[in-house]
């Protein structure tokens, strides 16, 4: 056996070979030989009911509740986990069920006439989907897709949402917020592909994602959490995937940033906000 190039050259000995003492030569590419990526596995079974409880309770909407209601709510709620490009539902199914984001991000995404799928919102850790179709007597308006292997979220049935909305009247204005976050996340989508020149919206995406689900906050540096491919990122900003590579390269050799298994490491967050437009 030995290389060649890009395929691997492997030496046979023919079915006649007793006889004429000659071999054949096999050419196989590399790929054959590539080893098999195996999924670390997710975590799988659900939580306890006061687990849950106190998970529950790290969303605004629930913040607030007595244990008692709370408590009612949580026996019609499930945890899921998902990998990334999965779908958590497509767009135009019926609304079933309302997600609350625990871990990870979830993109909400539509194809178009020619089967390109778009970005309309990022929505990350203490946000909600689903609410919005449900006090709009509609469908679900888009894809959820999650963004990353491990993402978590707590869901709750739809009847069982609107029921506990019927009898508990103080929930209105928390559900009127979480239709606010919502809309806002859209809002954001328009503000990123409107920003300009590709370095802009770039700023722009990565600045609210910072200010929205950033941690370890001092000064001109923080990390967000969340790794982004550069596929997802060019879907997001609407341009194409080796423009981004080019700028966010920039980025990594000016110092501005470093991205690692625990996610983007940011050093020098002035010269990224430097980049918005006015």
């Amino acid at each position: 056996m030995r290389r060649a190039g890009g395929s691997i050259v492997m030496n046979q000995r023919s079915p006649h070979a007793a006889e004429t003492g000659k071999d054949f030569t096999v050419e196989l590419p590399r790929r054959v030989f590539r080893r098999i990526k195996r999924h670390t596995p997710l975590p799988s079974g659900q939580p306890g009911k006061e687990e849950l409880m106190k998970r529950a309770q790290r969303f605004a909407l629930f913040s607030t509740l007595p244990a008692r209601v709370l408590a009612e709510l949580v026996s019609a709620a499930s945890v899921q986990v998902y990998r990334a490009g999965e779908y958590i539902w497509r767009h135009n199914e019926e609304d079933r069920r309302v997600m609350f984001i625990e871990q990870g991000l979830v993109k909400a995404a539509r194809r178009n006439r020619q089967g390109v799928s778009r970005t309309y919102g990022l929505y990350g850790p203490g946000d909600s989907m689903g609410i919005f179709a449900i006090w709009a007597g509609m469908r679900y308006p888009t894809d959820a897709v999650a963004m990353n292997d491990g993402m978590t979220a707590i869901f709750i049935d739809t009847d069982a949402m609107l029921k506990f909305a019927e009898k508990y009247p103080r929930l209105a204005s928390p559900l009127r917020i979480e239709i606010g976050r919502f809309a806002d996340a859209f809002i954001h989508k328009i503000e990123v592909v409107s920003a300009g020149a590709v370095p802009q919206r770039l700023a722009v995406l990565m600045t609210l994602l910072i200010d929205r689900y950033g941690v370890e906050k001092k000064g001109n540096k923080a990390r967000l959490p969340i790794t982004l491919t550069l596929e997802q990122i060019s879907e997001i900003v609407g341009v194409r995937l080796e423009t981004v590579a080019r700028i966010l390269s920039g980025w990594k050799k000016q110092g501005w940033l470093t991205i690692d298994a625990n996610g983007c490491h940011f050093t020098r967050l002035d010269k990224v906000r430097e980049l918005l437009p006015d």
